[in-house]
């Protein structure tokens, strides 16, 4: 019997207001994989510059395309309905008797009424696995239906992005206490881990077929680098800090904090090589080499915490309406090659073998991402996922019964 994570997001540094609420409920619902009897939350206002008060906060639970919401009960901290998150806190709040159940939604709804600028929450732009919506001008958390509103009606940082996020504040995990043994799997890089598409895909077939065994957690930050911090753009608002810590600073606390991964699937790299040429910070700019050394560090700390941990090539990044990046190119092909050829981790999933154009090997195959020729879309998002499920399935051929335990062994249970 232990605690597990059902849902969990790396809250967003966005430097800057992204927008101001009062008197607004906030539902979110999250895909739920755990069968469990207890459940907690962790509030969070990580990067908040006041504080925020959830006057009311109310779990509940739904079958996936169903409307009735069962289960409700009123979550405290410290016995008080009340939650009051300082800037910079996070905390889980008091631990509930309530029953989970692996194939539903879990269902926040929270009412903020005091006017609270917002900068800090957490987002995901394919909104599969986790979507929110808003009523305004009132109380609806214990109400079954309401007017509802998106994230970008809600917050004008999110409208005025081409690519609309969606978002949830105050709120960066729910776990919950499970007496099955449970793999947990967290996804570490970078936008094409965070806007979800990927993540989401792997998530839909991994529950499906494994319901209760399994729990996948999203560790990625739109911009993130290994090797340094956000890269600092002055026409962007915030100045880029949304980007996040470097990975190699960042990666103990991101997945250990909440939870300890059983695998941990590491995409990053593109931004190390962009960054630098796109946003004029050419003294940033680093080597194929260096990025190893970054990526052999991070292993060496996975490792040391008994996670195993796989490694993705960088997909190619050739758009034809944006200036070339020869260098970065160059360190993309570089790095790739010592992926491959050193194989530095417990394995790699060939991400760029997968996705790349044959004819045009520096571009992404048409179709198969947003528009940019960087990041996945939704296709792309499930022809990731399925790089992923071939290598498993491969590993996993001669197991019968889903994803074996071994605690009892001393061994690490396969994905």
């Amino acid at each position: 019997m232990s605690w597990y994570t059902s849902w969990s997001y790396l809250p967003v540094n966005y430097n800057t207001t992204i927008g101001t609420i009062e008197n607004i409920t906030q539902r979110t619902f999250f895909r739920n994989n755990l069968n469990g009897t207890r459940v907690k939350v962790k509030f969070s206002n990580r990067y908040g510059q006041e504080p925020l008060i959830l006057e009311k906060a109310v779990i509940g639970q739904r079958r996936e395309g169903e409307s009735g919401i069962t289960q409700t009960q009123v979550l405290t901290r410290q016995g008080k309905q009340a939650i009051v998150i300082g800037p910079g806190e996070e905390f889980f709040g008091d631990e509930l008797e309530w029953k989970a159940q692996a194939g539903t939604e879990i269902v926040l709804s929270v009412y903020i009424r005091q006017r609270t600028g917002i900068q800090s929450a957490c987002s995901t732009w394919r909104a599969k696995s986790w979507h929110t919506v808003y009523g305004e001008n009132g109380d609806f958390t214990e109400a079954e239906d309401f007017e509802e509103k998106q994230s970008r009606e809600i917050y004008p940082y999110v409208e005025a992005d081409v690519n609309k996020a969606n978002i949830v504040v105050g709120v960066s995990a729910i776990c919950v206490f499970s007496e099955a043994q449970v793999t947990t799997v967290a996804l570490f890089g970078d936008s094409i881990t965070h806007m979800s598409y990927f993540a989401d895909a792997l998530g839909e077939t991994l529950y499906r077929e494994y319901p209760g065994k399994v729990t996948l957690v999203n560790r990625g930050i739109g911009g993130n680098r290994i090797l340094h911090d956000a890269s600092f753009v002055k026409d962007m608002p915030g100045d880029g800090a949304c980007f996040g810590k470097a990975a190699v600073t960042r990666f103990a606390r991101d997945c250990y904090e909440t939870e300890h991964p059983d695998y941990i699937l590491m995409l990053e790299g593109v931004n190390d090589m962009m960054h630098p040429e796109f946003f004029g910070n050419l003294h940033e700019s680093v080597s194929a080499a260096e990025l190893a050394a970054g990526v052999e560090e991070i292993v060496k700390t996975a490792h040391r915490q008994g996670s195993r941990i796989y490694l993705g090539t960088v997909m190619p990044f050739g758009n034809d309406e944006m200036p070339g990046c020869p260098r970065a190119e160059q360190v993309r092909e570089a790095f790739n090659a010592w992926l491959r050829t050193r194989q530095p981790a417990d394995g790699i999933f060939d991400f760029d073998a997968a996705l790349h154009d044959a004819d045009r090997p520096k571009y992404v195959k048409a179709g198969m991402h947003i528009g940019d020729g960087l990041h996945p879309n939704e296709a792309g998002g499930a022809a990731m996922a399925a790089v992923v499920l071939a290598e498993r399935r491969k590993t996993d051929a001669d197991h019968t019964d889903g994803i074996p335990a071994g605690e009892d062994k001393g061994v690490h249970r396969k994905l």
